[in-house]
């Protein structure tokens, strides 16, 4: 009978692009028991395993073939949520500076190896790393179900001890606490840590509180002072880089994420944000290089998304090259055929053969977009169907999208922005951009207060169908979803059981908790779905 060893049940996934390093770690792992390994080359490969199989540790090595690097692999994985807290990502790198990457980056890796290491190294390492992962096996797990309210009191409990984990779980509370939105709690938290010793990332963290406690220019002379005693500190360039960005200063904002550029290419992600705040400023030129730079180091990675090749187009054709443009689209097309990468590539292609006069080709291409979108995409998405629209005069479509975009991001400035942008280079004045998004607030929460009114009333039929038509057509908008949620709810525990009722109640619920997990109005709804009569099995059958 086989011995079972606390490294036999482990998933292991490796990711290294040399043969010869392969052979060397899977015979180590090997050696140490862990019979569930897959080992792997490309970051391609890693992507569709990590997609269907759960795994316990992940080892990367940092320089990869495909030139995208472990750390940007990392950042992938994490941003989009694929995989959870309780993963160890261990990086495997002969880079000696590495460990200046590691503290700069908000997306750290557990741990990092440099070549060459013992197998001594190697195992010793491990063993603490995967004591630590059984040790927080509680928090992540709250942490992966977006239920901050347990991590949080976990945290609690191991701080009470004391113990050589004190500064991880302080760490990891901060973050709770600002996740709960609890600004005070943790400003004060922050604070605390720091009078020990003067943690780069409790800085951040405070700065991150004070935003939450409204003082944003407290948090500004904060990140400037952390940036100018830990330049390379990268976190807190983006950071600052987006305060700017929703108080309104673009060009600024601008200037301090290509500082950031400046020491480090950095991540996708602020690729995008450069890119992006770029062409919103008219600095074309400058979202060409970065962009164009980005995609050809990364020409064959997962790491891309269509949308990077829609920027860099709308940037070559406000530079009147649309026929680069459309190359640039044509290559995307090969690699994204997903509906929302459709409908984002097809109205650049509008934009590009409008520009060089070719207006069948631009209304074939529109065509294409909007029969990809269909509702339900991204505001980035919407935002360029929508662009695509005014150009070819269609403004009633135009108009349908960019209400859609504020309606279900009632709370999000960057989507605002965004509307605005679009209507602004349409021609429109700030004053008839500004109607536009407050008409359509105006309008959505009009929706709302009759849904609640008709609930209140008794009208339960009414309130749920308004509410529930509402809540399908804007998804992000928790205080619709919320609201359809409560009804539904209620109309169960008056009206007796309906499967269907139930059905959407408990989808509502489940979107808020992915989105929100704190959002106030979830206690009384589950306060309410506890007075629910469910029948039972035998009432069920008869």
């Amino acid at each position: 009978m086989a011995v079972i060893t606390k490294f036999s049940n482990k998933q292991v996934l490796v990711i290294e692009d040399q043969a010869g390093m392969r052979t060397q770690l899977q015979m180590s792992l090997s050696n140490f028991d862990f019979k569930k390994l897959h080992v792997v080359s490309s970051i391609k490969d890693a992507i569709r395993l990590v997609r269907s199989t759960h795994y316990d540790i992940i080892l990367c090595d940092y320089n990869l073939g495909d030139r995208t690097n472990g750390q940007q692999f990392l950042e992938h994985l994490r941003t989009r949520d694929m995989i959870s807290r309780n993963v160890l990502f261990i990086m495997i790198t002969g880079e000696s500076q590495y460990e200046k990457v590691v503290v700069a980056s908000e997306c750290a890796p557990d741990d990092y190896l440099l070549k060459p290491f013992t197998t001594e190294q190697f195992h010793t390492r491990l063993e603490a790393l995967m004591e630590r992962q059984e040790h927080f096996a509680v928090i992540d797990k709250a942490s992966d179900a977006k239920d901050w309210s347990k991590a949080l009191a976990e945290c609690d409990r191991i701080l009470a001890d004391k113990d050589k984990y004190f500064l991880y779980a302080s760490k990891i509370k901060g973050v709770m606490l600002l996740k709960l939105e609890r600004g005070q709690e943790a400003a004060e938290h922050y604070h605390h840590l720091l009078a020990m010793r003067p943690l780069p990332w409790a800085r951040l963290g405070l700065a991150r509180a004070l935003v939450l406690l409204g003082k944003q220019n407290e948090a500004k002379m904060l990140l400037r002072e952390i940036l100018e005693e830990s330049p390379q500190y990268m976190a807190a360039y983006d950071f600052l880089g987006n305060l700017l960005l929703l108080e309104g200063s673009k060009k600024e904002a601008l200037d301090v994420l290509q500082q950031a550029r400046e020491i480090s290419p950095g991540t996708m992600n602020r690729i995008r944000n450069i890119s992006t705040l770029a062409v919103e400023i008219g600095r074309h030129d400058i979202a060409e290089e970065v962009m164009e730079d980005a995609l050809r180091k990364h020409k064959y990675s997962p790491v891309r998304e269509a949308a990077d090749y829609a920027v860099l187009s709308k940037a070559l054709i406000e530079q009147e090259r649309p026929e680069r443009a459309l190359q640039v689209l044509d290559e995307a097309r090969d690699s994204f055929k997903d509906k929302s990468s459709s409908a984002i590539l097809a109205a650049g292609e509008c934009l590009a053969h409008y520009k060089t006069g070719n207006l069948e080709l631009a209304e074939a291409a529109l065509a294409k977009a909007i029969a990809a979108n269909g509702g339900g995409l991204s505001p980035q998405v919407a935002a360029s169907v929508a662009e695509a629209c005014l150009v070819l005069g269609r403004e009633g479509e135009a108009n349908e999208l960019l209400k859609q975009m504020v309606q279900n991001n009632p709370e999000d400035a960057r989507v605002h922005d965004r509307v605005k942008t679009v209507l602004a280079a349409a021609g429109k004045s700030a004053a008839e951009a500004d109607a536009m998004v407050n008409s359509s607030m105006q309008e959505v929460v009009q929706v709302n207060n009759e849904g609640v009114r008709k609930a209140e009333a008794g009208q339960l039929n009414e309130a749920v169908s308004l509410l529930c038509e509402a809540a399908d057509r804007l998804p992000n908008n928790m205080q619709i979803v919320s609201n359809a949620a409560l009804a539904l709810a209620l109309d169960l525990a008056r009206n007796g059981y309906d499967a269907q009722k139930a059905s959407n109640c408990m989808r509502y619920r489940q979107a808020i908790i992915r989105k929100s997990p704190g959002y106030p109005k979830l206690a009384q709804i589950n306060d309410m779905l506890k007075k629910i009569k469910k029948p039972d099995a035998g009432a069920r059958q008869a």
